[in-house]
This record gives C-alpha cells, structure tokens and sequence, in this order.
C-alpha cells in the first residue's frame, strides 16, 4: 500500500513538472514573438508627433527630431492620408524606446567633432560612459564629451565646422550635439559653470542651421558671431577678477545674438554687453570692466621720477687763481743767496 501512495506521488509530481515546462515554453514563444518591452498609446483629439516626442522625453530634445521620424515610420497607419500633420484619434501607436537613442548616441561618440589646438594647466573630459581622460594639445573631442579646466586651466578648441571656442578657468561644458548635414547643421552646446570665447564657423550662418548654446541662466542663438561670456563663476580665476553675481555676462563682439528665457528673447548688437541675473530676469546693459572676461593684463612698471624743483643742482666749483711764476722765481733767487753766504 505504502508502495501504491508512492507511485501517486511520483506521477503527479511528474504530470506537474510536464505542465510547469509547458508554460515556460510558451512564455518563451510568445517572447520570442512579441517584444514585451515596447510602449503603446491611443491617440487623443488634438495631439501631435511633436506635441508626444516632447511629453515623453523633455530632457532629450536634442534627440526629438530623430524620435519624431522613428515613430511615424513605425505608425504609418495613425496618419490621416498619409499627412503626419493629422494623427488619428484613438489609434494605437508604438513609442520609440529611449534605450534605442541611447544606443545610437553611443555610436555618434566616436565621431570627432572637434581637437584641441592649445592648453594649460588642468584640462581632461569625461565622455558618456563616465571615464575620464586628460586632454592635450591635439587631443579630440567627441559628441557627449563633457569638458573640465582647472583654477589654472585653458584650452582651445577648433570644431569640425571651423568653429573656435577658448574654454577658461574653472568651467565645465557639454557637447551636446554636433554635426554637419545639409539643410541640417546642428550645434547644441552646454556651459554648466564658466567662461569662454567663441567664434563660430559654418554652423550658425545659415537658416536652416540649429544653433544654441545652453546655460542654467539662458539660451545663446547666434547669427554669424563673436562673443565672450561668463556664467555662476563669482570668484575670479587665472587672473580674472571676481563680480558680485552668479548671473550671467555675455558681451557681443561681431554680429548678433540672441539671448532666451523665462523673461522673454532678446536680440543684443554687436558692441554690447549685458547682464542677466537669473533665468527670470531679462538681460541689463553693464559696463564690463576689464577682466571680467579674461585675465587683467599686468601694467607697466613706471619709474619714479622726482619734480625739478626737489632736484639740488651740483655746487660749482670756483676756476683756480693763475699761478704767479714771477713771485716764484724770487723766493728761489734768496734760497741761493742765503745758502752761499752760509
């Protein structure tokens, strides 16, 4: 009997593993089958490819224009007619996984957009897989890169697009998107801390071109331009002198730019310099003083010179009395007489 209730338990044992590999298969076709990981979404009445790139992913703009053209491949039936302007409402689309943009900038990484013509002192990058390298004459730069100088560092930087960008003490800024395509040129750069100097190359001259250089206190736009600008740096570094703001000094060499924030846009002339203070506040006409931008130029030694009055005129010496040679000649003639009488 004990034998009997043996047997059961065995075959049921068995009958229960046999179903558990069943299911285990089948969860694994049906994976194999469908990408469980993908994301989906009705359509609501009035929404657009832009208005959902941006919902979804608003701390990835620069990747919206190629999240935008993967998702209406995917969904070619959620537009009326075929026009991408006109979404379906209540169609079912499938979002682009952001792990997909990630992999392709990965890939972007290692094109190089820039070299390093000059430097000093402390100056190294951190790429976007967190390792960190020095950064030397010659040294490249690529998409993702984050850059760091030193209280001593400076380097120089020239773009693929000709683009030139003195990058001072105590900054940190991120390559955010660079290239160059027609009817497509795109520079997105991100100063988080510092000051520098650009002039730009091809990308910004045209129309078409995206170009904006981002801070914590606003956006640059720019239109063929050279300009300085200082940003959350109150304490001078390698000879600048320290401000009583951690706003942010931009001044306008060449062309124009446009300046962009929670205030409003401003378009600044070349010849100006203003300051913005917060990302609230719209930029305010200043008088920059030397060395704000850059290091204070040492000043010449000057030697002391004394007024001419203080100045006491060597004493004049009287010319010496002539000799009188007669009165010698007697003084010898009564040597002689009293030495013979002698």
């Amino acid at each position: 009997m004990h034998i009997r209730r043996a047997g059961y338990v065995f075959l049921l044992l068995f009958l229960f593993l046999s179903f558990h590999s069943v299911l285990v298969s089948a969860a694994q076709s049906d994976a194999s089958r469908f990408n469980i990981t993908k994301r989906y979404l009705y359509v609501q009445p009035g929404q657009t490819v832009g208005g959902i790139v941006k919902a979804l992913y608003p701390d990835d703009e620069a990747s919206w224009p190629d999240i935008a053209k993967r998702l209406i491949i995917a969904n070619p039936h959620a537009f009326e007619n075929g026009n991408v302007n006109k979404m379906i409402s209540g169609s079912r689309i499938e979002i682009p996984r952001l792990e997909t943009y990630a992999a392709t900038d990965k890939l972007v990484r290692l094109e190089v957009v820039g070299n390093v013509t000059q430097k000093r002192g402390t100056t190294f990058a951190i790429d976007g897989h967190k390792k960190r390298r020095d950064l030397n004459k010659n040294s490249s730069v690529y998409v993702g890169d984050r850059l760091f100088t030193g209280a001593d560092g400076f380097m120089n930087i020239k773009m693929i697009d000709d683009a030139r960008i003195d990058l001072r003490c105590n900054s940190e800024m991120l390559i955010e998107h660079y290239k160059m395509v027609q009817d497509g040129n795109t520079s997105v750069i991100r100063l988080f801390k510092g000051s520098l100097h650009k002039v730009t190359g091809k990308i910004g001259k045209n129309i078409t071109d995206r170009y904006e250089l981002r801070t914590p206190v606003a956006t640059v736009g720019v239109r063929g331009t050279e300009y300085s600008l200082r940003v959350l740096q109150s304490h001078g570094c390698d000879g600048s002198i320290d401000v009583n703001t951690d706003g942010m000094f931009v001044k306008v060499e060449k062309g124009e730019i446009d300046l962009s924030n929670g205030a409003g846009d401003t378009s600044l002339q070349p010849g100006t310099a203003m300051l913005v203070a917060s990302n609230k506040t719209g930029p305010i006409a200043v008088k920059v003083k030397e060395g704000v931008f850059e290091a204070l130029k040492p000043k010449p030694v000057e030697t002391p010179t004394l007024p001419v009055e203080s100045i006491s005129p060597e004493p004049v010496m009287p010319p010496p009395e002539p000799e009188d040679k007669g009165t010698s000649w007697w003084w010898i003639l009564l040597g002689v007489l009293v030495l013979a009488a002698a």
